[in-house]
């Protein structure tokens, strides 16, 4: 296993999903589980693998397919050749993988149907996605989790939630992988988490985030599909809120809300100092949102944006990605939350997508963001007013963290959360002004 180690060890740094960037892997194999193939001459290893260099030691998925011999078109995706002659490839990129892959999750499908491709998206950064043509039609695509975390995955866990009750606002579902490994931090020295799963393929769909910029750089009105967007939130918040357990706030709930607003805010003041500011500002509004009315807390998408939606011809809005927020512990990530996270996280969106785009008339986002809000209250069956306080709070912290992202990563794009921030301070102390007669 060591000369398998030392070949993957030499080849995962260069991997797009590989989070240690600028130190030398140092790695130990916690997992081995076989995947059968159909296929002969091809061994199948799912290796789950610890980087313990670093800041925090990593877990990473590496399935890889062995063959004794190699061609040319298959170089790309070689991981290594053993000091016995043995090939190892990168599986998603390798044809006997996906089939097992998907064999495994959903063998009453795979014996109806007819594969005659797969592929691998080129775009992903965290994951990878196997794309299944069936009878020559794109199909099925599945997703191969790359860094691994203890607990339920809400991608998979609240995608399949939502396709078991019968929603058509996500993907159907097709099937999940599950393993466990040694880990001496959880009870019992074992974790366990999802490794893959499997839904629908979205044909013709197009990514929200590129709709809407189309529709700015033309200047044309988008507020048709800002509300249909409102209704379909709302539509999988209502099912959500059915089909998993939901709680009502306690005390101790609001003021870890209020403890991480804060603490984002601190974060946010070193990183850009201008937002020093206005921190008083801000924390009137965290003040005021503490105060105000609470709903029942429940499950939710976590990081919505436009680039989470999907626009399907012939269905409309399609929601994705429901792994929330990247930053967020897995185990945060698995619990009830507040239903206007997502909101303030979409608001935010439109926010993005009119400051990205030179000459666009104010205006343009004002109205988005207030057609997806009657979308939201009209399929939801109540005004949004009562929850104004409590909506500021939650897009103001999602402004603070894109100030952060994008004072770290993108310096050219720091105005537009500083604006936000501005615009959402601003309208907080004008909502808490005295009418004057």
């Amino acid at each position: 296993m060591s000369d398998t180690l030392g070949c993957i060890g030499d080849w995962i740094s260069g991997q797009r999903w590989f989070s240690g960037k600028g130190h030398q892997p140092r790695l130990r194999i916690l997992s081995e589980e076989p995947l059968p193939s159909d296929e002969p001459g091809a061994t199948i290893r799912i290796l789950l693998v610890m980087d313990d260099e670093g800041h925090t030691p990593t877990l990473y998925q590496v399935p890889i397919v062995e063959r004794s011999e190699v061609q040319p078109a298959e170089r790309p995706h070689l991981i290594g050749r053993t000091d016995e002659g043995v090939y190892l490839f990168d599986a998603p990129h390798d044809h006997a993988y996906p089939r097992a892959l998907l064999k495994r999750m959903a063998p009453e499908l795979y014996a109806e149907i007819d594969i005659t491709a797969t592929s691998v998206l080129s775009a992903e950064q965290s994951n990878t996605s196997i794309v299944y043509s069936i009878d020559g039609v794109p199909s099925i695509i599945c997703k191969v989790f790359r860094a691994l975390h203890h607990g339920e995955n809400p991608d998979v866990t609240l995608q399949s939630a939502l396709s078991n009750a019968g929603s058509t606002a996500v993907p159907a579902f097709v099937g999940e992988l599950h393993s466990e490994w040694d880990d001496i931090g959880q009870p019992g020295g074992r974790a366990s988490g999802h490794l893959a799963f499997a839904q629908e393929f979205m044909t013709g769909a197009d990514d929200g985030w590129a709709v809407a910029l189309r529709f700015a750089a033309a200047g044309d009105d988008f507020t048709a599909l800002a509300r249909a967007l409102g209704e379909k939130t709302a539509e999988v918040h209502r099912v959500l809120a059915e089909v998993l357990p939901t709680s009502e706030p306690t005390t101790a709930d609001i003021e870890a809300f209020a403890a991480s607003w804060r603490d984002r805010l601190a974060q946010a003041s070193t990183a850009v100092p201008a937002l020093l500011e206005r921190a008083d500002a801000i924390d009137r509004v965290y003040a005021g949102a503490t105060g105000a009315r609470w709903p029942r807390l429940q499950r939710v998408h976590g990081d919505f944006h436009l680039g989470q939606a999907l626009l399907v011809p012939d269905r409309g809005w399609v929601l994705v990605d429901f792994e929330g927020e990247p930053l967020r512990p897995m185990h945060e990530r698995d619990r009830p939350d507040v239903a206007l996270r997502d909101v303030a996280g979409m608001l935010r969106s439109f926010d993005y997508a009119a400051g990205s785009t030179p000459g666009l008339p104010p205006e343009w986002a004002a109205d988005c963001r207030a057609a997806f809000l009657e979308g939201y209250a009209a399929e939801s069956g109540s005004s949004l007013d009562g929850d104004r306080p409590l909506l500021a709070a939650f897009e103001l912290d999602k402004a603070v963290y894109e100030a952060i992202y994008e004072a770290l990563n993108r310096p050219d794009w720091l105005a537009i959360p500083l604006h936000g921030i501005e615009q959402l301070t601003a309208d907080a102390v004008g909502a808490q002004s005295p009418t004057e007669s």
